[in-house]
């Protein structure tokens, strides 16, 4: 087992004190601390303390890929699949879509061909994988997550006073088509059109109580000449309590508005951007990757299956799994030759193997190698635990 050293990314909607606040992330530059990284992806890998010092973990796997990951991961990814941040916004992020696997490899191996330099600003895919991911609620959080119901586009679209063409073709006759051309149009808006639209879009949203008015208006604050003020019209506005989480599937427009959560994904950084941003955004590549279907509300909450103080999130892909465990529940769990990582998200809680024990305070993690077999976790507080998609996490006792 190996306590892990990790990464802080600085972006700017990131908050200056709530990974301090909430785990004693120490900022001493007062920058905007965005999201704390777990795990072996190149852009930013954690480290381990082996050997006498402090080595990537990314690079320890590769040397050693059968003892750190086990046959099958190895086999069947190559790496370690999944990444867990602690993600903390202060500010909205970039609306975004994430391809799927056959578009990521792709688009991947097309850049490549092209010579686009991996960190190059231009580049859409940073690596081959996709990037399916579960966000778990620390505190309240505000997010935009796929298509709502034609329906209630429509609703919102009607009150709008100055319509643009597309507008009026999706209210006559609501298709995937009409809202793929809608979408479009917004995305393309320009110069005096661009800030026509948004003038009348303010104006109205302003003399509108609710939703999605006051999102929109929110946005206005922090990107007043960017499209991306229009999605709230499309998009759903998702509340999540604390405690509440939240699947995204690759192809489903969507943006994190503010709070603080653990997300994890597939071990993958790749983004194509629709709006909020001043990154990078190409348009012809994102709408290739968008699924234009409406998704009610109820539908984006992922609920756990709950066993003994277990929460087990056991999403649709393979490459990740996520449990939350109240301790001081004492848990024996198998590995089953495949790695896991765990974080100290309330309390204490020490790991113990034969011979090896390792104590977590809150804000610490630990990766425990394949080959560990089994492991006992006790304590008191809360822990979070990384692994594969549904294969490492077999309690033998409770």
């Amino acid at each position: 087992m190996y306590k892990l050293n990790n990464k802080v990314q600085h972006y700017t909607w990131g908050s200056r004190t709530a990974l301090t606040d909430c785990f004693g992330v120490a900022n001493p530059q007062q920058s905007p601390m965005a999201e704390l990284w777990m795990g072996a992806h190149p852009s930013a890998s954690s480290q381990i303390f082996i050997r006498g010092a402090w080595h990537s973990l990314e690079k320890e796997i590769a040397d050693n890929p059968l003892v750190m990951l086990g046959q099958a991961t190895w086999n069947n990814y190559h790496q370690l699949p999944f990444l867990m941040k602690i993600l903390a916004a202060d500010q909205p992020l970039s609306i975004q879509v994430h391809p799927n696997l056959i578009a990521a490899k792709a688009g991947f191996e097309l850049e490549n061909i092209q010579g686009i330099p991996l960190n190059h600003p231009n580049r859409n895919y940073r690596d081959a994988n996709h990037k399916p991911e579960l966000i778990y609620a620390l505190s309240p959080f505000t997010a935009l997550n796929g298509f709502k119901p034609f329906a209630e586009i429509i609703q919102s679209l009607q009150i709008l006073d100055n319509r643009l063409p597309a507008v009026n073709l999706f209210i006559k006759n609501p298709t995937a088509n009409t809202l793929r051309q809608l979408f479009i149009t917004y995305l393309r808006l320009k110069d005096e059109q661009k800030h026509q639209a948004l003038t009348q879009l303010l104006r109205v949203a302003k003399a509108t109580k609710g939703e999605p008015w006051l999102t929109i208006v929110r946005l206005a604050t922090y990107w007043p000449e960017d499209v991306g003020v229009f999605m709230p019209l499309l998009l759903n506005i998702i509340r999540l309590k604390p405690g509440q989480a939240m699947y995204l599937t690759a192809g489903t427009p969507h943006t994190y508005l503010q709070g603080v959560g653990i997300e994890i994904m597939a071990n993958s950084d790749n983004v194509l951007r629709a709006g909020l941003t001043d990154k990078h955004v190409d348009i012809n590549e994102l709408v290739k990757n968008v699924s234009f279907k409406e998704t009610s509300l109820e539908k984006l909450i992922f609920p756990p299956s709950r066993h003994k103080g277990i929460d087990d999130y056991d999403v649709p892909a393979d490459d990740f799994a996520l449990s939350v465990i109240t301790l001081p529940t004492s848990c024996c769990f198998n590995t089953n030759d495949y790695p896991v990582l765990i974080f100290c998200l309330e309390g204490k809680c020490t790991l113990d193997i034969p011979n090896t024990q390792l104590t977590l305070n809150l804000g610490e993690s630990a990766f425990i190698p394949a080959d560990n077999g089994a492991f006992n976790l006790e304590g008191q507080g809360t822990c979070v635990m990384a692994t594969v998609g549904g294969k490492t996490r077999t309690v033998k006792g409770g």
